[in-house]
C-alpha cells in the first residue's frame, strides 16, 4: 500500500514541476520590468516564496519517481542537483527581497541572471531524461550544419557469429530493460544485474538461474508471465521485452546460460537472427558522407566527366570519364573536392598510367574501380591496399603483369578482380594451385559438351 502511494506521488512530478518553473519565469519577467511596475516588490516576494515551496514538493515527488520508476541514479543525478540549486536560488532571492541581512549586499541583477541560467540547465537535464540526451542539441547542430559523418550502427551476422551470445546480445538487452532497477545503487529485491558476477549471485530469494532445471529459473519464469501479473518482468511500467528478445533469453537459459558460447553455437532460429542482425552487408560503405559541393560538381561536368549519385538522395557518387577519352593522370585532381564521395570510378579507355595509384589512394570510400583498356601494368597498385572499402577492380585488356597479381591477396575486402585479356597475358599462370582463388576472373570459360 505504501509503495503504491509513493508511486502515486512520484507520478505527480511532471505536473508539480511546472509550478516552480512558472513562478520563476513570471518573477524574472516582473523583475526585468520592475521600474514600470510600482507593485513589483511585493509581488516578487509572493512569487519567489511560492516558487521555493512548490520547488520543494517538486524535488520530493521527483525523488519518489526516481525510486519507483526504475531510473539509474547516474541518469537523474545532475537534474536532481540542478533542481535543488534552483530552489536554493529562489529562496535566496526571496530572502533578498525581504531584506535579510545576509543577502542584502548581493545585487538583485545577479539573482536574475543566476535564476535564468539554472532554470535553463535544470529544464535541459530533465528533458535529457524524458527525451534523450540529444533532444535539444541535435536540432541546434542541424541548424548550424554540424552533422559530420556518422557510422550506421548496424549489426551483421557474419561479424558476430563467432562472438559470445551473452556479451553480444543478452547483455545489451539486460542493460536496456533490467539494469535501471537492478544495479549497484538500486537493487529491487536485492538483485543486481549490471555485471555477470552480480547476475549469477541472484537476489534475496537466491539465484535467478537454475542450471539443473533451466525452465524453472526465476528469470525464465518471470519474463514469460502475463504482463498483468505482479511478478512479470520487466514491470508493466517499464520498457517491455519483445517476442524475439524473450525467445533469445529463453534459448540462452535453456542451453545452460553460458557466458562464453558463441552465437553460432546456439543455432538460433532464422527469425531471431533476422531480428537482431542484417545477414547481408550493403555493397557500398556504411557511412553518411557529407553533401558534395555543387560548384565542384559543375566544374567536373564541364570537363566532360559524368557524375551521378548511386541512388536517389545519396551523397555517394558514381563518376566516369567515358566521354573524355583524353583524361590523363593530372585530371584526377578535378575530383579532389569530392574524393570522399566517390564510390564508383570508371577511368576505362582513358590515357592514365600507373602513376594514377598515388592519387587514387585518397579516395577512401572507393568501392568499384574500372581501369579497362588502359596501359596499366600494376606497378604501384600496392598503394591501394589501404582502401578498406575497395571490392571490385576491373583490369580487362590492360598491360597488367603477372608479377603484381600477388598484391591483390593483401587487399582486405576485395571480392573480384577482372583480369580478362584478349592477349592472354596470364597463360603461363598455374591457376589450379597458387591462383586458384575465387576473387580472380581471368575470363577463360568453356561450355560443357
Amino acid at each position: 500500500m505504501l509503495d503504491d502511494f509513493l508511486i502515486l506521488i512520484g507520478r505527480f512530478h511532471p505536473l508539480i514541476v511546472h509550478l516552480p518553473i512558472g513562478f520563476i519565469v513570471l518573477g524574472i519577467l516582473i523583475e526585468l520590468n520592475k521600474k514600470k511596475l510600482g507593485w513589483s516588490n511585493e509581488a516578487l516576494k509572493f512569487i519567489f516564496f511560492w516558487a521555493s515551496i512548490t520547488g520543494v514538493f517538486s524535488i520530493i515527488s521527483g525523488f519518489f519517481q526516481y525510486q519507483n520508476g526504475g531510473y539509474l541514479w547516474e541518469t537523474v543525478q545532475n537534474h536532481f542537483i540542478a533542481g535543488v540549486l534552483t530552489i536554493i536560488l529562489s529562496f535566496s532571492f526571496y530572502l533578498k527581497l525581504i531584506e535579510n541581512s545576509i543577502f542584502k549586499p548581493i545585487p538583485r541583477k545577479l539573482f536574475t541572471i543566476a535564476n535564468s541560467f539554472i532554470l535553463i540547465v535544470t529544464g535541459h537535464l530533465g528533458g535529457n531524461i524524458t527525451h534523450g540526451e540529444e533532444h535539444l542539441v541535435e536540432p541546434i547542430n542541424n541548424l548550424v550544419g554540424i552533422n559530420g559523418e556518422k557510422t550506421l550502427t548496424v549489426k551483421y551476422y557474419e561479424d558476430f557469429e563467432e562472438k559470445p551470445l551473452f556479451s553480444s546480445l543478452i547483455r545489451p538487452i539486460i542493460d536496456e530493460k533490467c539494469v535501471r532497477c537492478h544495479n549497484s545503487k538500486k537493487s529491487n529485491g536485492k538483485l543486481k544485474m549490471h555485471n555477470s558476477v552480480e547476475l549469477m549471485k541472484g537476489g534475496k530469494n537466491g539465484s535467478i538461474i537454475n542450471y539443473d532445471t533451466p525452465e524453472m529459473s526465476e528469470m525464465y519464469i518471470r519474463i514469460h508471465l502475463p504482463k498483468e501479473e505482479k511478478k512479470h518482468m520487466p514491470p508493466k511500467s517499464g520498457k517491455q521485452l519483445t517476442r524475439q528478445e524473450i525467445s533469445l533469453i529463453s534459448k540462452w537459459i535453456e542451453n545452460g546460460s553460458s557466458f562464453e558460447k558463441s552465437i553460432k553455437d546456439f543455432k538460433l532460429e532464422e527469425n531471431i537472427i533476422n531480428y537482431f542482425f542484417d545477414t547481408e552487408k550493403p555493397f557500398f560503405p556504411l557511412i553518411e558522407a557529407s553533401v558534395p559541393d555543387n560548384e565542384s560538381i559543375r566544374k567536373i561536368r564541364k570537363n566532360k566527366i559524368t557524375i551521378n549519385p548511386i541512388y536517389k538522395n545519396s551523397n555517394f557518387l558514381k563518376v566516369s570519364s567515358i566521354n573524355n577519352l583524353d583524361f590523363k593522370n593530372d585530371d584526377i585532381s578535378l575530383l579532389s573536392d569530392i574524393n570522399e564521395n566517390v564510390v564508383s570510378l570508371d577511368l576505362s579507355d582513358s590515357k592514365i598510367t600507373d602513376s594514377i595509384f598515388s592519387q587514387l589512394k585518397y579516395f577512401t570510400n572507393l568501392t568499384v574501380l574500372k581501369l579497362n583498356n588502359t596501359t596499366i601494368t600494376g606497378k604501384k597498385i600496392n598503394q591501394l591496399v589501404e582502401l578498406k572499402n575497395l571490392k571490385r577492380i576491373y583490369l580487362v585488356n590492360t598491360n597488367f603483369k603477372d608479377e603484381y597479381i600477388n598484391i591483390f591477396t593483401q587487399f582486405k575486402n576485395l571480392q573480384k578482380v577482372y583480369l580478362y585479356n584478349e592477349k592472354d597475358n596470364f597463360q603461363n599462370l598455374d591457376r589450379h594451385t597458387k591462383f586458384d582463388n575465387k576473387i580472380f576472373e581471368f575470363g577463360y570459360y568453356s561450355l560443357e559438351d
